[in-house]
């Protein structure tokens, strides 16, 4: 490229994905600007649920709590008459589905993106870009002109019709359905219970989420009614929900209407070459269910860490590339359950209708079942296990993977690529804490439980990469665990089930070096030496104001 990268990393796209991902950049010592074409954060909320996991995942950073007091938490989803996932049943700090404004999510991420050091540039399109093997430049305008900005790496967040996703070159491929869902925000004389409710039959479905104070996200698709662009009324939203519901809830008082398109698409890959794709840039899915989300928040916190040690040096071979071969499946997943439920529940047959009200019922109605869904739906059962994931690109060798817990760790609760709970750490000489609060950094995470701590003084030598923490104790769900390395977005990466004490340095060492790089403090040429986290200072750089933006909707 010539001159040296003006930063790290460019973010296209200030929603939640890209400012998610921002967070985790920064909050590694990487130095990251945001361009983003809206002038201010978003007035319609296309999505507004974080589940249990991704509420979670934004607790390892310490954003959970801001999200928790500007939301409201809803403690059951009814899928269909007579069946209920109930979220308060989960083990997990977040038992419910948060009902956020996507405005006030983008306003606590972007806050938190301030405080770290990063630079968000509203105002900015991105319309040109080209990479060599050293960097990547893009070209912006706004209304105070044109200029070029460049970077080590570009990730394109910037939504369904990627700029930057279009310019790598890289397919979308899918299919847009021919149907003409509404979206609505509005209130209702005759309100239904304060559950996420879904309600199908007849060849179409409702959804709908109690934001509080009597105002409802409504969401109606019907087979019959084909794509039109002809605007909403608050009429054909009653005669809508009146078919589905079986009467009129009387909605009055709109906030926002809207008729939408669903997608389902997902991009042939997720990087090429040094850009790479997260959010609805790399997926499209019907909004059944309300996953979108929560699925591009769990891909940028999944790409930050691994971006970082890219561009510090110290990645580990493989390791940028097992973004794609870890999340892309967990899309592609959601894309398949998503399609078959939007096409079950719009279905004009009633006996489909009828069987999916008696399955769901008679299966819900058990006790395991019903947990077993709600840690679905939540993402509290995702994971990277197997030889999928790491292993494939290159990091599940020699028992120190996705399958790494030695001869004997077969039976432990915790599993390398599984999620790791929020467990309580007693730690000697100080108080108990919550494993989340000692990730705040985006540190992996050493537990130590050996009896002399000698896995964690080893582990001091990556010092910049690595927090050590010594265990006074037992740990729930740890039994049989000498020691536990967890990467920062909260899965584990090795874990010890080994009985010979001889060996744990030596298997200690082996696990840091493969999945951490070299001993030693991290040079970067942002900030010089790192220590566990690094920041400049950071603002919002903000062009006059362009022509409106048309609006459109992709999420329930």
């Amino acid at each position: 490229m010539g001159n040296a990268p003006e930063q790290s990393v460019i973010v296209a796209g200030a929603g939640p994905t890209g400012l998610a991902l921002a967070c985790e950049l920064a909050a590694a010592g990487v130095s990251c600007a945001v361009l983003e074409r809206r002038l201010t954060t978003s007035g319609q909320s296309r999505a507004m649920g974080l589940y249990s996991r991704t509420m979670e995942v934004l607790d390892l950073r310490g954003h959970a709590d801001a999200l928790s007091a500007v939301g409201r938490p809803v403690g059951r989803m009814v899928p269909a008459r007579g069946a209920v996932v109930d979220f308060t049943e989960l083990d997990t700090r977040f038992p419910a589905l948060h009902v956020v404004p996507q405005s006030r999510t983008e306003e606590v991420l972007q806050q938190r993106a301030l405080d770290l050091g990063v630079i968000i540039q509203r105002g900015a399109e991105v319309y040109g870009l080209e990479q060599d093997g050293s960097g990547v430049s893009v070209q912006v305008r706004g209304e105070s002109g044109e200029w070029e900005e460049s970077a080590d790496y570009v990730v394109g967040c910037d939504g369904a019709h990627s700029v930057v996703r279009e310019l790598s070159g890289i397919a979308f491929r899918g299919r847009t359905y021919d149907i003409s869902p509404v979206l609505a925000d509005v209130r209702l004389r005759r309100q239904p219970p304060d559950d996420v409710l879904m309600v199908s039959g007849g060849g179409g479905v409702v959804v709908t989420v109690p934001y509080g104070d009597g105002l409802y996200r409504i969401a109606v698709a019907r087979r019959d009614r084909p794509w039109t662009r002809e605007p909403v009324t608050v009429e054909e939203l009653a005669e809508l929900m009146t078919r589905s519901l079986g009467f009129d809830p009387e909605p009055y008082d709109p906030v926002w209407l809207a008729r939408f398109k669903i997608h389902q698409r997902i991009a042939d890959q997720y990087r090429s070459g040094r850009v790479l794709l997260a959010g609805d840039a790399a997926h499209l899915h019907s909004p059944l269910g309300g996953q979108g989300l929560n699925l591009g928040i769990q891909d940028a916190v999944n790409l930050g860490w691994k971006l970082a040690a890219a561009v510090q040096g110290w990645a580990p071979a493989g390791l940028l590339d097992s973004y794609e071969a870890e999340r892309r499946p967990q899309a592609e997943r959601i894309l398949r359950a998503t399609d078959r439920a939007t096409w079950m529940a719009t279905s004009p047959s009633a006996a489909v209708t009828t069987l999916r009200r008696v399955m769901l019922g008679r299966l819900l109605g058990q006790r395991r079942f019903r947990r077993f869904a709600g840690e679905a739906v939540s993402g509290l059962r995702s994971g990277y296990g197997g030889r999928a994931g790491l292993g494939r690109a290159g990091l599940g060798r020699d028992g120190l993977g996705l399958g790494g817990l030695g001869r004997g760790g077969r039976g432990l609760r915790v599993r390398s690529g599984q999620r790791v709970p929020d467990l309580t750490v007693p730690r000697p000489e100080a108080a108990p804490v919550r494993l989340y609060e000692l990730m705040r950094d985006g540190r992996f995470l050493l537990l130590d439980l050996t009896a002399d701590g000698r896995a964690a003084s080893l582990a001091e030598a990556w010092g910049s990469r690595v927090c050590p923490v010594r265990v006074a104790g037992p740990v729930a769900g740890l039994g049989g665990v000498a020691a536990l390395l967890v990467r920062p977005d909260g899965y584990a990466a090795w874990v010890d089930g080994e009985s010979d004490p001889d060996g744990c340095e030596e298997r200690v060492r082996r696990a840091l070096h493969q999945w951490c790089g070299a001993e030693g403090p991290v040079v970067s040429s942002d900030f010089g030496v790192l220590p566990a986290g690094g920041a400049v200072g950071g603002g919002v750089r903000e062009a006059e104001p362009s022509d409106a933006e048309v609006a459109g909707a992709e999420q329930v």
